[in-house]
């Protein structure tokens, strides 16, 4: 047994011994890390994320055209937020976009108060319905400055 003990305190002692220069390799300060292009490269698949709003805008409006295509001429486009609750609907007067993600809409809520919904395009959860023209106006019609 005293072999054993006596081979294996050797080889503790020598792995004492390796552990200093090992430490001082560890001690060394990092590589430098490679400087990042300052300019942004975009591949195909970060170009499509880019331009996610402005398809789901052009998405929208299709979708928007068509409806205002069946509305009754005593009617116009309203928008009836799912996440807000209630029945209050939004009298569209205009939609827009920024990219990459944002949808908004312009309006009136209940005929009156002008108001601006913004939603980034994975929370879009509305219900497109008729409602009645403000009070004593003509029904609005959406044209986007599009072929509506």
């Amino acid at each position: 047994m005293s072999k054993k003990t006596s081979k294996t305190r050797k080889d503790a002692k020598a792995s004492d011994q390796a552990r200093p220069s090992e430490k001082k390799a560890q001690d060394k300060p990092p590589a430098p890390v490679p400087a990042l292009p300052t300019e942004a490269v975009c591949d195909a698949a970060d170009q499509a994320v880019i331009q996610a709003a402005e398809q789901v805008y052009d998405h929208l409006i299709t979708r928007v055209k068509d409806f205002q295509a069946t509305l009754p001429e005593n009617y116009e486009l309203g928008i009836q937020l799912a996440n807000f609750g209630g029945e209050k609907a939004l009298h569209v007067r205009g939609m827009g976009y920024r990219n990459p993600s944002i949808i908004e809409f312009y309006g009136l809520l209940d005929g009156q108060a002008q108001v601006a919904v913004v939603q980034h395009v994975s929370q879009l959860n509305f219900l497109l319905i008729a409602v009645p023209p403000v009070a004593e106006q003509e029904p609005y019609r959406i044209g986007f400055g599009a072929d509506l």
